[in-house]
């Protein structure tokens, strides 16, 4: 599993062929009103639509670094990036040569950033589910429900939170999101980043990267790739020093 670096990077190369970069996001800290005003007036209301202040805080953290994130890739000014959507409403920068996919959970955002337009990720922080029967019944694979059957119940949060985070990823990488169905795709439950089936429309499983990663305790994480092999950049990202492309 891989981890983070402990410091923030300075420096990194330029993405070349199927490069990914994943960046770890804090999402604690306050933003400066200069950054917050560079939001669009769509982002601002979506944010204000949230009910506790604690998410809004988040929601604009999570917003403003992802526009100094991409502005480093880019080299543009953060607020001149204009974000659209796609047909299954996958975010996007028209007419730029990268793509990025974004998760978080808690105060945690990861942005995987890349020249293949098929890279997704996601982040889950364990914690209770009243209903996690429910949520196996409707979203696991055949394969995945009667291994399922075989887990301790003291290792289940743990792996469906894996698993879950595997699916995520894929769902977002493919852009369809959770209305292409999480039970469409399977992996194996005791080896959760080995996919075991892929949509046909997506290709093959030997075509597909999965990669955990290590972010936290009591968290889930993973990367998505449409590549036969990837070996991701991992850096924590500071706003207020951000790093330089070489």
């Amino acid at each position: 599993m891989l981890s983070f670096t402990a410091k923030i990077t300075s420096q990194i190369p330029c993405l070349e062929g199927d490069d990914v970069h994943v960046w770890k996001v804090d999402l604690s800290g306050s933003q400066n009103s200069q950054d917050v005003a560079a939001l669009t007036e769509g982002e601002r209301a979506k944010i204000n639509r949230l009910k506790h202040s604690k998410h809004r805080l988040r929601a604009v953290a999570m917003r403003v670094q992802l526009r100094h994130l991409l502005g480093v890739y880019l080299c543009v000014n953060p607020a001149e990036i204009v974000f659209q959507k796609a047909e299954f409403g996958k975010p996007f920068v028209p007419n730029v040569p990268i793509s990025f996919s974004v998760s978080h959970s808690g105060s945690i955002a990861l942005v995987a950033i890349s020249l293949n337009n098929v890279v997704g990720i996601d982040v889950e922080r364990w914690r209770e589910l009243d209903n996690l029967s429910a949520l196996v019944r409707r979203n696991f694979s055949s394969a995945e429900k009667t291994q399922w059957e075989e887990i301790a119940d003291d290792q289940r949060e743990a792996v469906f939170f894996n698993i879950w985070s595997c699916k995520e990823a894929f769902i977002k990488a493919t852009g369809r999101g959770l209305g292409m169905g999480v039970s469409s795709c399977s992996f194996d439950l005791n080896r959760p980043h080995k996919m075991t089936e892929c949509p046909s429309e997506y290709g093959e499983v030997f075509e597909w990267s999965s990669v955990p990663l290590n972010v936290a305790e009591s968290a889930s994480a993973s990367l998505l790739v449409r590549a036969k092999t990837s070996q991701p950049l991992l850096c924590h990202f500071d706003s207020e020093n951000p790093p330089q492309m070489v």
